[in-house]
């Protein structure tokens, strides 16, 4: 598994490199680096990645080791790992505001309703197991990753939207974070059964 994850990844660096001309150092390098910019900009987008594949791995690692929780519960983590996941790589590589509206020839808002769309049927499929959580802080991170959805679609006049609109994707995030830790917890140590 090691050998067949690093080829997959330097054999990317290799197809990126020989298809597109992209030197190898632009893809392999550290990004402040390569934009000789200082190590401080962008940290606190970093950061938020960083609570991202967090949230993924505590989300599939439960998921895969826990034995006291239903095959909904484990469903659920699965799901929500992956999902997180998703988020993740979009914010580290853009794909709403870049990628996606690229490729496809589509708004941001398209992809936003793909997530929105997404999230609503977790809601349905899972509703009565989440009720069984600390869903508060399920709801506050929807509330904030919302608003921060909201900002970037509909900017309010007056506000700065780097400070606002990332502050509320932020509160989100480490919401989202805190959510599945506590799931992640009581699962893996076998402290509380779910439904």
């Amino acid at each position: 598994m090691i050998l067949i994850i690093s080829t997959i990844l330097v054999g990317l660096v290799i197809l990126l490199q020989m298809w597109k001309g992209i030197p190898v150092s632009d893809l392999t390098r550290d990004i402040t680096s390569i934009a000789k910019v200082p190590p401080y900009i962008g940290f606190f987008s970093q950061i938020g990645i960083v609570f991202w594949m967090s949230t993924a791995t505590l989300c599939l690692f439960s998921a895969s080791t826990a034995s006291n929780i239903s095959k909904k519960i484990k469903n659920s983590l699965y799901f929500s790992g992956m999902f997180t996941l998703l988020l993740g790589f979009d914010d580290m590589f853009q794909f709403h505001e870049q990628i996606v509206p690229y490729l496809f020839e589509v708004s941001e808002k398209v992809v936003f309703a793909i997530y929105a769309i997404l999230v609503v049927s977790f809601l349905l499929k899972f509703y009565p197991t989440l009720l069984n959580t600390d869903y508060i802080l399920l709801l506050l991170a929807f509330f904030f990753l919302g608003l921060s959805v909201f900002m970037d679609v509909i900017p309010i006049r007056g506000l700065n939207p780097a400070l606002y609109e990332n502050g509320a994707k932020m509160i989100g995030i480490v919401s989202w974070f805190f959510y599945f830790h506590s799931i992640a917890a009581s699962t893996v140590s076998g402290q509380k059964e779910f439904d």
